[in-house]
């Protein structure tokens, strides 16, 4: 028969005060597993990517890309949401509004570095409320010329623009290149007529019959009058040729520096988006970036593709910043020309 002793008096309290940290430490240790458990189970549904181009142009088409790829890697399906307009404000401000940790943005840098410069209260603080996380793509900026110019170079360009001040006229694709082809003109001191569009379409066919003479816009918006042969490619605005043009030089190897674009395009989160989920969109995005089909594909659709990591688009957004402070200490970025 078994011998019971008999508990000393206030054991049992000593043996619940011992046992107090314990049972809190294994609190603590299960409250960092869970988020750990969670992160490592996202996206527990579909992604949505909201887009601040319309459905067809080529940073949409861009996007797409993207988000097929990445749907393969994460098993759930990536939706595009566009939400173009007014300068990529209305897709940012309809993705922080949303505030949903299944949400991610694709739009450009412009939409940090240049439309805080031109909408006097943003609804939204860019440095606060968005998250850069992988840059993607360069879409590929191309200056061209009209055959009525007769020039085949930057310099034989600004002396037509020079002995003829006032007689030609041009347009571009919006914000940056404007900005860019309006400080060019007031540095050389050269005179043209800018030409306002609403159809995104229209300054190809006007550039192809002599009605504009110079278009400063994407390879996709510009290629139709060069492939018939009424109009010519003077450089590529990038920093970098283009893959599909690679005999086309830079403007800054052609040196005019002052041509050049940094027109990179990139995926951002939310401000409520935890670190390690952000590290891995990062992490697959430079994974996508690198495999050969998805080059191509994006290279043949106009951009020049770029690494993915999380550094290079806030580097470009930094560069960017730069570049719009010496353009606004030469032109009206309200009201550039």
């Amino acid at each position: 028969m078994a011998t019971m002793f008999p508990q000393a008096p206030g054991s049992s309290g000593r043996r619940k005060a011992r046992l107090r940290p314990l049972v809190g430490l294994a609190a603590i240790v299960m409250a960092l597993a869970a988020p750990i458990s969670a992160r490592a189970d996202w996206p527990e549904r579909q992604v949505k990517l909201i887009v601040t181009f319309p459905p067809g142009s080529a940073n949409d088409a861009a996007a797409r890309i993207f988000a097929d790829a990445l749907g393969k890697k994460w098993g759930k399906p990536v939706v595009i949401e566009d939400r173009p307009g007014a300068e990529g404000t209305i897709g940012v401000g309809s993705f922080i509004a949303g505030q949903d940790d299944h949400a991610l943005l694709y739009t450009v840098a412009g939409s940090i570095t240049v439309a805080p410069l031109l909408v006097e209260k943003l609804p939204y603080d860019v440095n606060r409320d968005l998250v850069p996380i992988s840059a993607t793509t360069a879409i590929v900026l191309m200056l061209a010329v009209s055959n009525q110019l007769s020039v085949s170079s930057i310099p034989e360009l600004i002396e037509a623009l020079r002995a003829n001040p006032g007689k030609y006229a041009w347009t571009s694709g919006p914000t940056l290149p404007r900005f860019v082809f309006s400080a060019f003109l007031k540095q050389h001191d050269l005179k043209m007529n800018f030409v306002s569009y609403r159809d995104a379409s229209q300054p190809q066919a006007d550039l192809g019959e002599g009605r504009i003479q110079a278009l400063l816009t994407s390879l996709t918006a510009s290629s139709s009058p060069v492939q018939a042969g009424k109009a010519r490619f003077l450089t590529v605005a990038n920093p970098s040729r283009a893959a599909t043009l690679p005999d086309i030089k830079t403007a800054r190897e052609l040196g005019h520096p002052e041509l050049e674009i940094e027109g990179l395009a990139g995926i951002f989160a939310g401000k409520i988006m935890p670190e390690a989920v952000r590290s891995r969109i990062a992490a697959d995005v430079t994974a996508i970036c690198r495999e050969p089909d998805v080059r191509s594909k994006l290279e043949a659709g106009g951009h020049i593709v770029l690494s993915g990591t999380t550094e290079e688009l806030k580097a470009g957004i930094e560069k960017q910043r730069s570049a719009m402070n010496e353009l606004a200490k030469i032109i009206d970025i309200r009201n550039p020309q």
